[in-house]
């Protein structure tokens, strides 16, 4: 159990230092649930002041370190920091 403690406090960590910076500059809000029922979601949708716009992320796996996981991914893609974006970035380079 102590090492999946860990592993879900760096990925808990993780999350949140790459949610922060976008939550703030694209106006993102996040709903969490997690119980011992294996009921465990995370959803994060953009609002523009109190108005909600498109859900960005909605996540729903049987375990809460699987949800941080695939939140993880989703946020890294949906802020242009990952693999897709990085070839875009390369390919752009060699055109110009």
């Amino acid at each position: 159990m102590g090492e999946n403690d860990g592993e879900r406090s760096a990925l808990i960590n993780k999350f949140y230092q790459i949610y922060r910076p976008i939550q703030k500059s694209h106006g993102l809000r996040c709903h969490m649930h997690f119980d011992i029922y294996g009921n465990n979601f995370i959803e994060i949708w953009e609002y523009v002041g109190e108005r909600r716009g498109r859900c960005i992320c909605k996540v729903k796996e049987e375990d809460e370190i699987a949800c941080y996981k695939r939140a993880i991914e989703i946020l890294i893609s949906y802020s242009g920091k990952g693999d897709h974006a990085k070839y875009e970035q390369k390919a752009e380079q060699k055109a110009g």
